[in-house]
C-alpha cells in the first residue's frame, strides 16, 4: 500500500511539474504586475529606471514596448520643444521690453520681438502638449502590460480519488 501511494504521488509531482511548464510555455502563468513609482517602475519589489523597464518590456510584450517606446520618444521631443520654446520666448520678450522702453528705436526689431515672442509661446505649448501624450502613452504601456502579462487568470485545482483508488488532479478554468 505505501508503495502505491509514493508511485501515486510521484506521478502526482511529475504531472504539476509538466503542467507548470505547459502553462507557462502557453502564457497562463501569470507574471508579477508593474507599479509606477514617480519616474522608476517597481515589480517583485525591484525598483527600475525607464531603460531597465524598456528593456523588460522588449522581452516580455512587444505592444507594451511599442507604446511605451513611442511615448518616451514623444516625452523627449517634448522637453526639447519646451526648453526650446522657453528660451525663444525669453528673448523675444526681453527685445520687446526693451523695444517698448525706448531702447531700440528700429520698427523691424519690434516685428522680429512680436515674432520671437509668439514663435516661442507657441513651441512652449507644442512641448507641453508631446509632454502629456507622451508620458499618458508610457503610462498606457504599463497597463497593458498589467493587463496583458499579469493578469491572474481565475483557476481551480481539483483534487480527490477517481473510481479506481488513484489520486485525480483536474484544473477548471
Amino acid at each position: 500500500m505505501r508503495t502505491f501511494i509514493s508511485r501515486a504521488l510521484a506521478a502526482k509531482k511529475k504531472f504539476l511539474v509538466i503542467l507548470a511548464a505547459v502553462m507557462v510555455s502557453a502564457g497562463m502563468m501569470a507574471q508579477s504586475p508593474v507599479y509606477r513609482v514617480g519616474d522608476k517602475y517597481m515589480m517583485d519589489g525591484t525598483l527600475m529606471n525607464k531603460r531597465e523597464f524598456k528593456g523588460y518590456l522588449k522581452n516580455t510584450c512587444p505592444e507594451a514596448f511599442e507604446l511605451f517606446s513611442n511615448g518616451h520618444k514623444l516625452s523627449i521631443a517634448g522637453w526639447s520643444c519646451f526648453g526650446v520654446g522657453l528660451a525663444v520666448n525669453s528673448v523675444g520678450s526681453s527685445l520687446l521690453y526693451s523695444c517698448l522702453r525706448g531702447e531700440i528705436k528700429q520698427r523691424y526689431m519690434l516685428d522680429l520681438s512680436y515674432t520671437l515672442t509668439s514663435l516661442g509661446s507657441g513651441t512652449t505649448i507644442a512641448g507641453i502638449t508631446c509632454l502629456a501624450v507622451g508620458y499618458t502613452r508610457m503610462h498606457k504601456a504599463v497597463n497593458l502590460y498589467n493587463i496583458e502579462k499579469a493578469h491572474r487568470p481565475d483557476l481551480r485545482w481539483i483534487y480527490g480519488l477517481n473510481g479506481r483508488g488513484e489520486i485525480s488532479v483536474a484544473l477548471q478554468f
